[in-house]
């Protein structure tokens, strides 16, 4: 896959309703993604993570990697340069009873649409009897989803566009759980220092279960740490004088 030249940009993943049936047809306790090998235009070459189905009930992390905009995300480690892969995904959040299929453009057309509903509407009715076999490395195996299974499902929900799933992911939250971020950032130009600097808010991040993105400028260096609301005011407390 081959970057276009900008600083942020958005690439298509080929990534059909079909592909993503077993997300809906199993019973899932980890979350699943894809190694995707990228080229930017700068000449690097890196690998990135691609997500097919987030449950924040086993990885509380990536609800707000979600929140803050970041899922299926990539950054160039050379220079910088970021490329949302638009690739759809399944998330669930057993805890607070939400199952979407995601669509990440809002602007899908019509008859795109109508397929798509059409499509998962099939497979999530047909999950009481299915069993799907699926090949791997080791050979394969088969998942079956009981009637138990099946009722304790919560309803699938279908959203175009990442707003319309923030919207709905926040309207399950208490404003405590709710994301939350913190910028620290320095003036130094100096790699090391930065380096450092990077090395320190990721150990306050990992200690709050928080997140890290950076934001390298020529003349300011920021680390951004972002979690729920709760972690990030705890890390502020933490932080203050006296703290």
């Amino acid at each position: 896959m081959i970057f276009p030249g900008a600083v942020w940009y958005t690439c298509s993943v080929h990534c059909l309703p079909s592909d993503l049936e077993s997300s809906v047809k199993e019973t899932i306790t980890m979350s699943r993604s894809t190694t995707h090998t990228l080229t930017c235009p700068c000449g690097e070459v890196f690998t990135n993570t691609t997500y097919e189905y987030v449950n924040v009930a086993h990885d509380p992390q990536l609800r707000y990697i979600v929140l803050a905009g970041l899922l299926n995300v990539s950054t160039c480690p050379a220079c910088g340069r970021r490329a949302a892969l638009a690739c759809p995904f399944i998330y669930s959040d057993p805890d607070h009873n939400l199952l979407a299929y995601v669509h990440p453009r809002s602007d899908a057309p019509e008859e795109a649409r109508m397929m798509i509903l059409e499509k998962l509407r099939s497979v999530y009715v047909d999950a009481v009897s299915i069993q799907e076999y699926q090949k791997n490395g080791n050979g394969g195996h088969t998942v079956s989803i009981t009637p138990l299974e099946a009722k304790e499902m919560p309803p699938l929900q279908i959203v175009f566009g990442l707003d319309q799933l923030n919207a709905l992911i926040n309207a399950t939250l208490s404003p405590e759980e709710r994301l939350g971020r913190l910028a620290l950032s320095t003036n130094s130009r100096n790699e090391a220092e930065r380096g450092q600097f990077l090395d320190i808010a990721r150990k306050l991040a990992a200690e709050m279960d928080c997140n890290v993105e950076v934001e390298d400028l020529p003349d300011e260096y920021t680390v951004w740490l972002y979690g729920s609301r709760r972690q990030i005011g705890a890390l502020m407390r933490e932080l203050a004088p006296g703290g």
